[in-house]
């Protein structure tokens, strides 16, 4: 488990490679003993410091959830992360690359909620219940943490890679469709 100190310092990471666009080291090389609770302590952090700077959340974004995923990903669970109103672009847009951060896209399905789920305990008729219609959209991604390629996944007492976890907040934009 990381100090309260270590945190603060994995959160100043993050918000200066969202400043600069420029990717930091991996936090499980810089806090080689990060634990997961660590990971969503630094991923609420930072939805505060974006809070703080005058964003608005307007979601939340479940990643990693299908096992063909998790698997390329060496993670062995879904991820959680925010979504604010500067992440949020309509159709036709044009993006300025420069704004992201070793970008890229991915296709998504887009559950858009009549009201709101809250667990634990949460399954499919659930959400079924609480989504209102579900739509297509793009996820641009961009990594505020370094990719780096290894032959094995960082280790972990789930297996997973707290990487992903505390960088849960990289989606930079979702557009639409009609």
């Amino acid at each position: 488990m990381l100090s309260d100190q270590d945190r603060a310092k994995a959160l100043e990471c993050l918000l200066e490679a969202h400043r600069t666009k420029t990717p930091c080291l991996q936090l499980t090389k810089i806090f080689p003993n990060i634990e997961i609770e660590d990971s969503y302590a630094i991923s609420s952090a930072m939805a505060d410091a974006m809070i703080a700077k005058g964003r608005r959340l307007i979601g939340h974004k479940i990643g990693l959830t299908s096992k063909a995923m998790q698997a390329s990903s060496q993670i062995d669970e879904p991820d959680y992360g925010y979504l604010f109103d500067n992440m949020l672009y309509e159709n036709g847009v044009v993006l300025d690359h420069g704004e992201f951060c070793v970008p890229r896209v991915e296709p998504e399905l887009t559950f858009v909620l009549k009201s709101p789920l809250r667990g634990p305990g949460v399954g499919l008729v659930d959400v079924m219940r609480a989504t209102e219609y579900v739509i297509t959209s793009i996820d641009g991604i961009t990594y505020s943490v370094a990719r780096i390629t290894s032959t094995k996944p960082t280790p972990g007492p789930l297996g997973g890679d707290f990487n992903t976890k505390v960088n849960s907040g990289s989606t930079r934009g979702t557009q639409n469709s009609p």
